[in-house]
């Protein structure tokens, strides 16, 4: 009988260790029984996921655990947003990752995440939409733009040569939104375009019926387009998909479109599944259901979470904790016995402290039958350490996992 694989990815799992936590880290203060009794059957270790000294980004990380080498890689997370956000791309079509921001009159923006509640965004989106058309005749250019999860949001525009453009996302609140600038000569229709469509974007958001209903409501206004992540699309080769290049079926479950993206453009299927929303108050029930329901047609099924990097970037590490204890009893108490091997990781360590990624390793275990499995008892950034996986490569993760059910990568002969 065929072996079956589950890999979690935790996103921005590590952290650093908190005061009120008594200075351990939300992962070795979370009451993850399920978690760490299977850890002690696993071989543990951490894993540079892009590389020593290197802060990943969510794109680069799952990028690197899936097997593919950035440098060689990477387009740019405009790309992956649109694929995973059901937006058929074609060749030379350009695509930008967008916040949904807050500017105050002095346009410094207040809020780069609009408090995190969408509550009208798709509305206004919409109907702004219907308002780009002078924009789109005067280049004759298509533009789209298509709402994500909570603040998030996807641009595709079609008809443009270049992407080359210095954005205008610098990731932080209290600063003043810069404009869009072009890095050549071909770009500078692309910066005029985009900086078009956010100065018509502000002057008609910021008179929305929705944002007097979001003052009522004591939520912060959606008045700004933030862009980053400009990338061109290009499909990648068929012999570099998932499955021809490691023999291998694999299907991904997460909410946010932009790791379905990534795992879109690499060729493996995904599903969004029923009842999740991609937040820190996720249906986590519903991805055990998924991956039980799907195994059987797959080798290896993948499953994303994001509330632990939500959380994290909104500092609220005891809220980190407790989303860990709810993977530990809604899922792995549930899905433990149901494969054969089971990796645990995160794509990249998001300091509760600092609210951003940091180069920090993230702690892996791989449970398998006959794992080489050491004395680590506690799943953690500073216990797996000392694990018999050792300090390891984002890149040969999916290497171990594959030879682990079988489907190994000979070298030599």
């Amino acid at each position: 009988m065929d072996k079956k694989a589950l890999f979690i990815i935790l996103d921005g799992l590590g952290d650093n260790p908190i005061k009120e936590l008594g200075n351990k880290t939300p992962l070795e203060a979370a009451n993850k029984k399920n978690i760490d009794k299977l850890c002690r059957e696993s071989e543990c270790g951490i894993v540079d996921v892009v590389g020593p000294g290197l802060v990943p980004g969510s794109d680069t990380g799952h990028l690197s655990l899936l097997g593919y080498e950035i440098k060689k890689y990477y387009i740019g997370r405009g790309v992956f947003e649109a694929l995973g956000s059901d937006i058929r791309l074609e060749e030379g079509d350009i695509a930008f990752r967008i916040n949904f921001a807050t500017v105050d009159d002095n346009l410094i923006i207040r809020d780069r995440r609009i408090g995190r509640n969408d509550y009208g965004l798709e509305e206004i989106i919409r109907e702004f939409n219907e308002k780009i058309e002078k924009i789109e005749k005067e280049y004759g250019i298509k533009i789209i733009i298509k709402k994500g999860v909570e603040h998030r949001g996807v641009m595709v525009i079609k008809g443009l040569e270049s992407e080359k453009v210095i954005e205008n996302d610098e990731h932080k609140d209290n600063v003043k939104v810069k404009e869009i600038e072009p890095l050549d000569s071909k770009s500078k229709i692309t910066a005029d375009v985009l900086n078009k469509i956010i100065k018509e974007f502000h002057e008609f958001s910021e008179k929305h019926r929705i944002n007097k209903e979001r003052r009522e409501k004591n939520l912060p206004k959606i008045n700004y387009i933030l862009i980053r992540g400009s990338s061109k699309y290009k499909k990648l080769d068929e012999k570099e998909l998932f499955q021809n290049r490691f023999n291998c079926k694999a299907l991904f479950l997460a909410n946010p479109p932009m790791y379905l993206g990534v795992a879109k453009y690499v060729g493996i299927d995904t599903y969004r599944p029923l009842g999740s929303n991609g937040t820190a108050n996720e249906n986590i029930f519903t991805y055990y259901e998924s991956a039980i329901a799907k195994k059987s047609k797959y080798d290896i099924i993948f499953i994303h979470l994001k509330g632990t990097d939500s959380l994290s970037h909104d500092k609220k590490p005891i809220e980190k904790m407790k989303f860990i204890n709810r993977v530990d009893e809604e899922l792995i108490k549930r899905i433990k016995d149901e494969f054969d091997v089971i990796a645990i990781t995160g794509d990249h360590t998001t300091s509760s402290i600092l609210g951003r990624h940091t180069s920090d390793p993230v702690p892996i275990m791989i449970y398998s039958e006959n794992a080489r499995k050491g004395f680590v008892k506690n799943f953690s950034e500073r216990k797996c350490v000392k694990g018999t996986l050792g300090r390891i490569r984002g890149l040969d993760v999916i290497k171990i996992v594959l030879d682990k059910i079988d489907k190994y990568i000979m070298a030599g002969t």
